[in-house]
C-alpha cells in the first residue's frame, strides 16, 4: 500500500559539453509562452540535447535530470521502481513535465510524472527552467518546468541499437523518418526487459521489469503561414515491486506488480494566418492513463484520468523588441479509483475537475542591454477559488558573450490532486475534501559569465522561496486509525543556490561541474523547522568527456548526494520515526566505439565504485552494473 501511496502523497546549469555559447542562444527555450532565446531568459536555464543523451547512453530520462543544480531524484529499488523528482526542495508534483506541450503530469499518479516509465526514446533536447512558472503554465508549474522536445525528421533515416547487462537486461530501440517539400514525419520504438535486483533488506526476490514505449511525430504545413504538427506517446509498462512487512515495517519479498498504460496526443496549429505580427498557436493534448496493482496474482486496485487541454496563444509583434502575449488555456480532467469495497468504505469512485486560465505577458527589449518579462495569470477553478499567480524578472546583459545578470519574483499555486482529496485506500488512507491549494512565492538572483570566446562558462544562482498551506498526506486520524490529506500551518522554507562550470579544456576534453545546496524545511506539530524528507542539502558532480578522435569517446560522470531524511513506519503502536540516508557518489562511465559509418560499439558501468546506498529507507538500490550493444545508422 506504501507502494500506491507513496507517489501520490509524498506529494549546473549543465548545457552539456557538446554545446557552446553562442549555440546557447540560437536555441529557442519554452520558458514563456513564445519561444525566446536562452539569454533572454530570466531564470537560470539547463539544457540537454541528444548528443548529451548519446554520450552518456541514457536510457531513464531521470538518470540524466538528476545530474542538473538543484535535483534530487530518490528511486524505490531497482528499474522500474517508483523514481520521484523534486526541483529546488519542492514536492514531487509540483514539477511540470511537457512533451511537446502535452502535460505529462498524471492525475492517476497524484499529478506526478512515474519517472520509472520514462525514457530517452526520440528525445532531442530537454529544457530545464527553474523556479515557479505557475504565471505562465498553471497549477502544477509552481517550482519550474522540464521541456521535452522530440526528434523531427529532416530528411530520410533509419536507426535501430540493441543492448545487453547485467540484471538479465535486455534493450533494443528502432527509428526512422523521412521529410518533404512542407510535411514531416519520424516514429521510434523501444523495448527493455530486466530481471532486476532484490530490493528489500532481506530476502532474494528480483523484481523484473518489462517496458515498451513508442513515439511518432508529424507535421504539414497547410498554407505559407501556417503548420500543422501531431505528436503521439505511448508506454506500456510492467513493474513487481515489495510489499510491506508488518512485522518490522520494511520491504519484503512478495508476489507483487503493477500494470501501467499511458498515452499522450497533441495537435498544434501554429503560424501567422492573421498577419505577419500576430503569431497564433491553437493547441489540443489529451492524455489517457491507467495504473492497475496486482496481489498474489489477483487485482489490487486502480486508479485512472483523463485529461483533455485547448490552449489559444495569440502574440502581438507591438514594436520592435516589444511582444505582447493573450492566451486562454481550459483543461478537463476525469480521474478514475476502482477497488474493493468494504463495510468501512468504497474506494470505487469517479470524480471531474475543469480550470480555464486567463493570461497576459510582455516580454521586452528596453535597451540592447535590457530585457524584461511581465506575466499574469487568472484560474477559474471549477472545485477551489480563483487564483492569481504572476512573475516579474529582467535580464542585464554585460557584453556581447553572453554574460549577463538576471532576476525575478514570483508568486504560483498548486491545487491539491484528486487523491489528496477524494482517495480511498482501506485502513490506510481517507481522503479530505476540505484540503486548500497551497501557495509558493519565490525570489531569485543570478549570473552567468562567459570567457575565452565561449570556451568557459560559469554560472551562479540563489533563491528563496516560501511555501504556505502545504499539503500533508500523512496525517494520523485517531477516529478511524488510519491516514488523511490537510493543510499545514505556518511556512515551509526553501532556500538555497546552484553554482555551475563548463568548459571546453581542450579539442578533445570538456568538463561540466556543478554544486546545489538546497535548504528544505517545514514547520512539525510543535511549530519546529525541521528539514523535509528526502531533500538532500548538498548534491554536485562532475561530468569529464574525452574524444580522441572521431570514432572513439569517453564520457565519465561523478555524481555526489548528500545526506537527507526519510520516514520510517515500524509496527502498530509504535509512531513513526525519522531517519537519516547516508550520502553517497555514484561513478557511471560510458564508450563508444564507430566500427564504420553505419555500425557503432558501445559499452559503460553504472555504480562503477559498487556503492551501497538506498534513496528511500528500507529499498536498495542496485550495486555495480555493466552493459554493451550495438547502434545503427543507415
Amino acid at each position: 500500500m506504501k507502494k500506491i501511496l507513496l507517489p501520490f502523497l509524498g506529494a549546473t546549469c549543465l548545457t552539456g559539453p557538446s554545446i557552446a555559447a553562442d549555440d546557447i542562444e540560437q536555441i529557442q527555450i519554452t520558458a514563456s509562452r513564445v519561444p525566446v532565446a536562452a539569454t533572454d531568459i530570466a531564470s537560470p536555464v539547463s539544457i540537454l540535447t541528444a548528443d548529451d543523451l548519446a554520450a552518456r547512453q541514457i536510457f531513464q530520462v531521470a538518470d540524466a535530470l538528476k545530474t542538473l543544480p538543484g535535483i534530487s531524484v530518490a528511486r524505490s529499488g531497482g528499474i522500474g521502481g517508483q523514481t520521484q523528482l523534486r526541483l529546488r526542495g519542492a514536492e514531487a508534483n509540483q514539477t511540470l513535465i511537457l512533451l511537446d506541450g502535452i502535460e505529462m503530469n498524471d492525475p492517476a499518479a497524484g499529478d506526478e510524472v512515474q519517472f520509472e516509465h520514462l525514457t530517452s526514446l526520440e528525445i532531442e533536447r530537454i529544457e530545464i527552467i527553474r523556479g515557479p512558472m505557475s504565471s505562465q503554465w498553471g497549477s502544477d508549474a509552481v517550482s519550474g518546468v522540464i521541456n521535452i522536445v522530440t526528434k523531427k525528421a529532416s530528411g530520410p533515416s533509419l536507426t535501430a541499437s540493441a543492448e545487453i547487462g547485467s540484471f538479465g537486461t535486455y534493450r533494443g530501440t528502432v527509428g526512422a523518418g523521412t521529410a518533404g517539400d512542407g510535411w514531416h514525419i519520424r516514429g521510434g520504438l523501444s523495448y527493455s526487459e530486466s530481471d532486476g535486483t532484490n530490493a528489500s533488506r532481506l530476502g532474494n526476490e528480483k523484481d523484473g521489469y518489462e517496458n515498451l514505449s513508442a513515439n511518432i511525430k508529424a507535421g504539414v504545413s497547410l498554407a505559407d503561414n501556417l503548420e500543422l504538427t501531431v505528436t503521439a506517446r505511448h508506454t506500456q509498462s510492467m513493474s513487481e515491486f515489495d510489499g510491506t512487512d508488518f512485522t518490522t515495517g520494511l520491504p519484503a519479498d512478495g508476489d507483487k506488480y503493477t500494470d501501467t498504460n499511458k498515452s499522450y496526443l497533441s495537435a498544434t496549429f501554429a503560424g501567422t494566418p492573421v498577419a505577419d505580427s500576430i503569431t497564433q498557436q491553437l493547441r489540443f493534448t489529451w492524455i489517457d492513463t491507467e495504473i492497475e496493482n496486482f496481489a498474489d496474482q489477483l487485482p489490487d486496485g486502480l486508479t485512472a484520468s483523463d485529461k483533455f487541454g485547448v490552449y489559444f496563444d495569440n502574440s502581438f509583434l507591438l514594436t520592435d523588441g516589444h511582444t505582447l502575449t493573450l492566451a486562454l488555456d481550459h483543461e478537463d480532467t476525469e480521474f478514475k479509483q476502482r477497488g474493493v469495497a468494504s463495510p468501512w468504505g468504497d474506494p470505487n469512485q469517479d470524480q471531474e475537475m475543469q480550470v480555464t486560465g486567463y493570461l497576459a505577458e510582455y516580454n521586452g527589449t528596453l535597451a540592447p542591454e535590457i530585457t524584461v518579462t511581465a506575466t499574469v495569470r487568472h484560474d477559474d477553478n471549477s472545485d477551489f477559488a480563483n487564483s492569481t499567480s504572476w512573475r516579474f524578472g529582467g535580464v542585464y546583459k554585460l557584453d556581447d558573450s553572453g554574460s549577463r545578470i538576471f532576476a525575478n519574483v514570483s508568486k504560483g499555486q498548486k491545487a491539491p490532486t484528486f487523491i489528496e482529496r477524494f482517495g480511498y485506500f482501506s485502513d490506510v488512507f481517507f481522503g479530505n475534501p476540505n484540503i486548500k491549494p497551497e501557495k509558493m512565492k519565490n525570489i531569485e538572483l543570478g549570473f552567468e559569465a562567459v570567457t575565452l570566446d565561449g570556451a568557459v562558462k560559469f554560472g551562479a544562482t540563489a533563491f528563496r522561496a516560501r511555501l504556505t498551506d502545504e499539503i500533508d498526506g500523512f496525517v494520523y486520524d485517531p477516529a478511524t486509525f488510519a491516514y488523511t490529506a490537510g493543510n499545514k500551518a505556518g511556512k515551509s522554507k526553501r532556500d538555497g543556490f546552484e553554482v555551475t562550470l563548463d568548459a571546453a579544456l581542450s579539442e578533445t576534453v570538456s568538463l561540466s561541474a556543478r554544486y546545489s545546496y538546497v535548504n528544505a524545511k517545514e514547520q512539525n506539530t510543535d511549530n519546529l523547522y525541521v528539514r523535509e524528507l528526502r531533500r538532500p542539502k548538498h548534491q554536485g558532480g562532475v561530468i569529464l568527456g574525452y574524444q580522441p578522435t572521431d570514432d572513439l569517446g569517453f564520457t565519465l560522470d561523478a555524481a555526489y548526494t548528500g545526506s537527507a531524511n526519510d520516514i520510517f513506519y515500524p509496527p502498530w503502536p509504535n509512531p513513526s520515526e525519522t531517519v537519516t540516508q547516508d550520502n553517497y557518489l555514484l561513478v557511471r562511465l560510458s564508450g563508444s566505439y564507430k566500427i564504420n559509418q553505419s555500425v557503432s560499439l558501445y559499452g559503460r558501468a553504472e555504480n562503477l565504485l559498487d556503492e551501497t546506498y538506498e534513496d528511500v529507507y528500507g529499498f536498495a538500490n542496485p550495486g555495480a552494473a555493466f552493459y554493451a550493444g550495438l547502434k545503427f545508422i543507415l
